[in-house]
């Protein structure tokens, strides 16, 4: 099967106006309406697909941004086909890529922010630890010191947790306060 630049008559190195100039002459070569008037039907049908893929052709190969994606598919050299590029369409691609550069260096300052707010997170998850083992570390300091100034009170603790685990299997003699 032919390539557009083929059906053309053109190389893809070509100019938009070289595409506009062959796009021009193939149509008129290859025009139904120049064909004889004697033509059997198969040969107005020929040229009528003939036409069309020449039609077929420039509406691709004559908008910049077709071609490119065109060459890109079919292995062709871009850069031939931005340097050809209108201005306007050199502009969109700088404007794009300037686009680009911009979401990148926004996501970068997101990541680092999203980075130092868990840093932060997890500093004071730590610290709040550290805390906490402090003040349980302190507690246990005192309840050892009121232990060992008043040895009555262990006394009473065993016996309070006695009463509560007999009342919680069930055991009527220690339900009551004695």
């Amino acid at each position: 099967m032919p390539t557009l630049y083929q059906i053309l008559g053109v190389r893809p190195s070509a100019s938009a106006e070289e595409v506009r100039r062959a796009y021009k002459q193939r149509a008129l070569e290859t025009h139904p309406d120049k064909q004889d008037p004697g033509a059997s039907g198969e040969e107005k049908e020929r040229a009528e697909r003939s036409f069309q893929q020449v039609y077929d052709a420039f509406m691709i190969l004559g908008d910049t941004e077709k071609r490119r994606a065109y060459d890109i598919r079919m292995g062709f050299p871009t850069s031939l086909s931005y340097q050809n590029a209108s201005e306007e369409v050199k502009r969109r691609i700088e404007d794009r890529a300037e686009w680009q550069r911009q979401q990148k260096e926004l996501h970068k300052a997101k990541m680092a922010e999203i980075r130092e707010q868990n840093r932060i997170a997890m500093e004071q998850a730590r610290e709040r630890k550290l805390k906490a083992a402090e003040q349980a570390k302190m507690v246990q300091n005192m309840v050892d010191e009121m232990f060992n100034l008043t040895p009555e009170w262990e006394r009473r603790r065993l016996d309070v947790q006695q009463r509560r685990d007999s009342r919680l299997n069930g055991n009527p003699r220690w339900s009551t306060v004695q």
